[in-house]
């Protein structure tokens, strides 16, 4: 049986507030919304502040929407933009395609708020590592979101420098940058995957994320 964004809503994945992504073919960024009203098979969402730029991501109206179910997976759904509230920044959107399951539980992404360091790999070949402070803002065993300053592009190479101190880990990895969307300010937010963990740093990252976890069930 197909499922509607309204069946997410009664089954309680979807809910007011709740944050989606927002990604359009062949568009290198994404944007960032809320959720405002819930239908069977339409959506209002409110974009963020700092999201510009919203009507050129959108012309084409077709846009793939993705939210994350913590403890389940990410969902995403094809949709068409119907209408867009300029000056109140509201986007009514009509679903076109079942929700889908787009990432699997072995690979949960941890929300956090860690300092880590970057460095961009095509600068590390200039006179060495230019490592620059950054924010970890998630994290899961295949890749990470990072918000930094760098001025860094879709398909680009970094490295980062995470220290893992509730597990006695510093993970130390290649990544690419899978996706970039605006932050505040001058700040980027960087979806990165990395390149080829180790089992050891691997398993070190789920232990980090099952450990920060259960703290949160304590809270």
């Amino acid at each position: 049986m197909a499922i509607t964004i309204g069946g997410a809503l009664r089954h309680k994945k979807l809910y007011i507030g709740k944050q989606v992504r927002l990604l359009a073919d062949g568009a290198e960024q994404e944007y960032r919304a809320k959720v405002v009203e819930v239908q069977q098979e339409t959506m209002l969402l409110e974009l963020f502040s700092g999201e510009n730029d919203a009507l050129k991501l959108l012309r084409d109206g077709q846009l793939t929407v993705v939210f994350v179910v913590p403890d389940d997976a990410a969902y995403s759904f094809c949709a068409k933009l119907v209408n867009y509230n300029e000056a109140e920044r509201l986007l009514q959107l009509v679903q076109e395609a079942p929700l889908t399951r787009a990432e699997k539980r072995s690979d949960y992404r941890l929300r956090t708020a860690k300092l880590i360091y970057v460095s961009l790999c095509k600068q590390s070949g200039e006179g060495g590592e230019n490592w620059q402070q950054a924010s970890l803002l998630d994290i899961s065993r295949s890749g990470a979101s990072v918000l930094t300053v760098l001025p860094v592009s879709h398909g680009d190479e970094l490295k980062v420098w995470i220290p893992l101190e509730e597990v006695d880990h510093i993970l130390e990895s290649g990544t690419r940058v899978v996706r970039v969307s605006a932050g505040e300010a001058d700040q980027l937010i960087l979806g990165l995957s990395f390149s080829e963990l180790g089992l050891v740093d691997q398993e070190k990252i789920l232990d980090y994320i099952l450990k920060e976890w259960e703290k949160g069930k304590e809270m």
